[in-house]
Formats: C-alpha cells, sequence, structure tokens
C-alpha cells in the first residue's frame, strides 16, 4: 500500500480504456491536447509534498498507514472539518471520489439484506484506498421519455440494467451521463438513479468496475479549448474537466463487485446517500466561490472608481449576504452532523441540502450583481494579444485607464476572470452544474420537506392556537 506520485498516476492512465472525443479515439489521455489541462489538474491532486499538503491531505489508517483524507470515515466533528479542508485543496475528480462515503453510508442497510453485498463495499472501499485510486460517481441515466416507468420505455437500455447473469457475474447494458472526469478515474462506481419499485429489479444495480473494463466507452465533452492563455482564461485556461458520457456494452460486473442486483426496495437508499454526500461537496465550493464574488465585486467597483456608490455598495452588500448565508448553513451542518449505527458521522442532512438550495436557487441573482457592476466590457474586451501587440497596446493602455492606482494589465485580468467565470464557456457550465450537481432544486426540496421535523412545528401550531387546551 502507498501513496501515488502524479507521475505514477498519469502513469496509471495508460491502461487501454476507451475513451472518444470530438469523433476520435483517444488513444492516450495523458498525451492528447484535449487533456493536457484536465490531466495536471487531476494530478495535482497527488502531490502529497509541497509544504502542508500532506497533513491536510492524508490521514492514518487502521493499519498504521498513510491514505489520501477523501477515503477517511468521519468519526468526529474535527474529522468532517479536516475533510472540508482538504476539499479545499481538491480537484472534481477527488471530489466525486467521495462516492466511497456514499457506498459506506449504505453498507448497513445493504447488509440486512444481502450480507454479501456490505462486504463487497468494504472489500472495494479499502483496495481503492489502499492503492490512491479514483473514482467517479455514475448515477444519472439517459431516462428516455421521463413520463413512463423505465420498464415502458421504447429501448429498456434507456435506464442502465442486469440483462443476464452468469456464474462470473451479471451483465449490463446502458449508459449513464453528465458524468464529469470519467475519462481520468480507475473505478467507475454505479448506482441507480432513482428509487425503483416492484418490476423494476433490472434496474435496480449498483457495482464498481475499473475504467478499462471490456465494453466500457467514454464519449468526452468539454468546455474549455486547448492551450487556452491564462491571462484571457484565469480559471478554465488552469483547471478543467471533461463530461463523459459512458457506455456499458454488455459489461462483465464480477460478483465481488456487485453492491446491489436486483433488490428494488433499497435502490433509493443509494440516491439519498450519493445526493447527502455530493451535495456537501456542492456547498463547500460554493461558501468557497461566493467568498470570492465578493471580492471581484469590490475590487470592480473600487477598479472602476463606483465603491462610493450607494446602489453598488447595496449589491456588494446582498452578496455578502448570499456568502455568509452559505458560510453558516456549512458550519451547521458540520456542528449539527449525523451518525449511523456504526459511527460513520455525516454531515446534517437537512442543513446541507437547504444550504445546497439556496447557494442553487440565488445564483442567477448574483451574477446579475455582478454583472451590473461590472458593465458590457465583460463580453468584449480586447485579448491578451491586443494588448501585447505594438500597434494596439497604446489604445488599450490609453482607454482603458481608470485612475492612477489601478494598472491597466491588472484591470484586463479580473475583468476576464469575470467573463471566465460568469460569462464563458466556464461559466455557462457553472451556471448548469451550480443547479444540477447533486441534483436538480426539486431534490433538495424533496429532502428538506422529509427531513424537517414538521410533527414539533404542528405541536407548536397547536399549541399557539390552543388546540387541545
Amino acid at each position: 500500500m502507498a501513496l501515488m506520485t502524479p507521475e505514477q498516476y498519469r502513469e496509471s492512465l495508460r491502461d487501454g480504456r476507451v475513451n472518444y472525443m470530438y469523433g476520435e479515439r483517444i488513444e492516450d489521455v495523458t498525451s492528447h491536447p484535449e487533456m493536457k489541462v484536465p490531466v495536471e489538474t487531476a494530478s495535482q491532486d497527488y502531490d502529497y509534498e509541497s509544504p502542508g499538503m500532506r497533513d491536510v491531505r492524508t490521514y492514518q489508517t487502521e493499519d498504521g498507514t498513510d491514505a489520501h483524507r477523501v477515503f477517511q470515515i468521519p468519526r468526529s466533528e474535527e474529522d468532517l472539518h479536516k475533510r472540508v479542508e482538504m476539499m479545499h485543496h481538491t480537484s472534481i475528480l477527488g471530489g466525486t471520489t467521495a462516492v466511497y462515503m456514499a457506498l459506506m453510508n449504505a453498507r448497513e442497510q445493504l447488509g440486512q439484506v444481502k450480507p454479501e453485498y456490505a462486504s463487497n463495499v468494504e472489500t472495494i472501499y479499502k483496495y481503492a484506498r489502499d492503492n490512491d485510486l479514483r473514482a467517479v460517481e455514475a448515477i444519472t441515466d439517459a431516462k428516455g421519455d421521463r413520463s413512463r416507468r423505465p420498464v415502458d420505455q421504447d429501448d429498456l437500455d434507456l435506464y442502465t440494467r442486469i440483462v443476464d447473469r452468469t456464474d462470473e457475474g451479471i451483465i449490463v447494458r446502458g449508459a449513464k451521463l453528465h458524468i464529469t472526469a470519467a475519462c481520468l478515474a480507475h473505478e467507475i462506481v454505479v448506482m441507480p438513479t432513482k428509487a425503483m419499485g416492484p418490476g423494476e429489479e433490472e434496474f435496480s444495480v449498483s457495482f464498481s468496475i475499473p475504467a478499462n473494463t471490456p465494453g466500457v466507452k467514454v464519449i468526452n465533452q468539454t468546455y474549455a479549448e486547448p492551450d487556452l492563455s491564462t491571462f484571457d482564461y484565469p480559471l478554465s485556461g488552469r483547471h478543467n474537466m471533461p463530461e463523459g458520457f459512458i457506455v456499458f456494452d454488455d459489461v462483465l460486473v464480477p460478483w465481488d463487485r456487485v453492491f446491489l442486483a436486483g433488490e428494488h426496495q433499497l435502490a433509493g437508499v443509494f440516491a439519498h446517500a450519493l445526493g447527502l454526500w455530493e451535495r456537501i461537496g456542492g456547498l463547500v465550493a460554493m461558501v468557497e466561490r461566493s467568498k470570492l464574488l465578493v471580492g471581484i465585486a469590490q475590487l470592480l467597483a473600487e477598479y472602476h472608481g463606483i465603491n462610493k456608490a450607494g446602489h453598488i455598495q447595496e449589491k456588494i452588500t446582498e452578496l455578502i449576504f448570499y456568502a455568509e448565508l452559505l458560510r453558516m448553513s456549512l458550519d451547521n451542518a458540520l456542528r449539527n452532523y449525523e451518525t449511523t449505527e456504526d459511527g460513520m458521522v455525516y454531515p446534517n442532512a437537512l442543513e446541507v441540502n437547504v444550504g445546497k438550495y439556496y447557494g442553487a436557487s440565488g445564483w442567477h441573482g448574483m451574477m446579475r450583481n455582478i454583472h451590473d457592476i461590472s458593465g458590457g466590457i465583460v463580453v468584449t474586451l480586447p485579448s491578451e494579444a491586443d494588448l501585447r501587440n505594438e500597434e494596439t497596446e497604446g489604445y488599450l493602455r490609453k482607454y482603458l485607464h481608470t485612475k492612477s492606482d489601478v494598472d491597466v494589465e491588472d484591470r484586463m485580468k479580473l475583468i476576464n476572470l469575470v467573463r471566465d467565470l460568469t460569462a464563458d464557456a466556464y461559466g455557462g457550465w457553472e451556471l448548469v452544474t451550480t443547479i444540477q450537481a447533486g441534483g436538480g432544486l426539486a431534490a433538495q426540496k424533496i429532502v428538506t420537506y422529509r427531513n424537517y421535523d414538521l410533527t414539533d412545528a404542528m405541536d407548536a401550531a397547536k399549541e399557539a392556537a390552543g388546540i387541545g387546551t
């Protein structure tokens, strides 16, 4: 058992996995130009030697060896806080590896129905932990006509399903969509897309398989072009991840890698457990991003000389409210943690869902404030190439001047950050994923309604109304 180095991680991806992008087969993801930044971004999670990173990124297992903290099963509030700190220094691929927390959350209920499932979960979890592997969570099916049940679709493969059972394992066919970083993971962890009912046994399936398993194919898409200027694209030029459309073309899954194979009553358990851990990751990212928005807004106002205007201060104050309420939601979720029967600690589900809903539903309004402060130059600013061109540089430095203490180049960098974050390809990806990651707004409403203490609230109403007295 050993922690990988960044180079060992890159080498581990040269395993014959099948990937496509823009109509072509990718023979080696580590050398493909479209994958240069994603591979570099993911490999940074394996940097354990930079100052402070070993303490942030690792913990000691029960065997006394070091493992990445993404695998640490929280046992206290302190563990949760350490996990959140780790998440601030982790790529989205490291974040999706938290799928193992969802599996461990569901393990008890699985074991009550079939002990082998619980055993398989623990075995795969330890295998990934001890080999420092990364995983993606494959949950969203193609779904077809959403007004119909899986068994009523024109093509039954529109929901990932079991098509056969053999002595070696189950044969699976279907597709999973919107799987961030699928082409860069070692393991693909599949879960049911939703709760299933009687007659939907074949769609009630969960398992984990290596990314290079025969029959697994990933069709990739990205919002970022290769070799983007980090001046013009300060975010997506440094950090981006492809989205994977994973196809399971009659894939054999060995029995010891199966977590669910037909027990429809357990399908919803996975969706709930995964939703919790995915939403806590989303909430952590929102807290970090909302603070960035406040900083961007204030800096824009000062650069533009409008920081004393009352309506500008009002907009920035709204951004501060947004940032602080998100931070308090996260703090509350960690402080009021919940515990499984075997002692696993996890963030409060009600607080996580309330925070995630508030952050996602309020994102559009915060973008309106940022764009109102920044103005139209966010989408019309000339590029770095124009600044470096001796024929046009003088014009840009002359007409983009605001104040003597504001460097034109710094102003351009800030405006480019706003465009990249809110109004360009990355901004479009962020706009959609802020709403959809961890389930859409309706999913957070459902969980919140189910977790709120309605009985206590009704008792208060009865007491106030004098009912029963």
